[in-house]
């Protein structure tokens, strides 16, 4: 079995799953065309994959389960990105910035501020795909279901036409739906 079959099975577990998982998703993929998710940057682009050190950092830790350091991480990176853009100095990480805040604090169960975090990357980036799916879990996981399919379907409107990206948001559409019809 592939890495990329091992990982789609892992994604009918939940969307918090998918979530933490779509991080990864391209490089285990392996493909020069599929763009990576956190950033939309195509894998061997560059070393740093389209981010930066502290976003790769902040991933990492996701993936590890360490939640703590991860919301720590986004924290301070927003802070940096906050006293940068005082400065008059602008940064190209924002939204990546917030979205990963969002993530971090979502899987740390810290809902209202997640939603805080989620809500400043779509209004940095509106046009930008992947925080609206991170809203969407977020939805999901406070059992906000019909809110969460208006947020996986923004996010797919919004998102690159790649298959392994749009088989993610549909299942995540899926799985909100088949909880409102219970």
């Amino acid at each position: 079995m592939s890495k990329l079959n091992y990982i789609l099975i892992i994604f009918k577990l939940t969307p918090i799953v998918t979530l933490i998982s779509i991080i990864f998703m391209s490089t285990v993929a392996n493909t020069q065309t599929a763009p990576e998710p956190w950033t939309g940057a195509i894998p061997g682009d560059n070393i740093h994959f389209g981010t930066n050190d502290v976003l790769v950092s902040i991933r990492k830790n996701l993936n590890r389960g360490d939640i703590t350091n991860a919301v720590r991480l986004a924290e301070k990176n927003i802070k940096s990105i906050e006293n940068n853009s005082r400065s008059g100095k602008t940064t190209k990480y924002s939204y990546d910035a917030y979205n990963a805040l969002c993530i971090s604090l979502t899987a740390q169960k810290n809902y209202e501020r997640a939603l805080i975090a989620c809500n400043t990357a779509i209004k940095d980036s509106p046009n930008r795909w992947f925080a609206f799916n991170s809203r969407g879990s977020l939805k999901y996981q406070t059992e906000k279901f019909k809110d969460a399919i208006s947020d996986y379907r923004l996010a797919l409107d919004n998102a690159p036409k790649f298959a392994d990206i749009t088989s993610i948001l549909e299942h995540n559409i899926r799985l909100s739906e088949a909880k409102v019809t219970k």
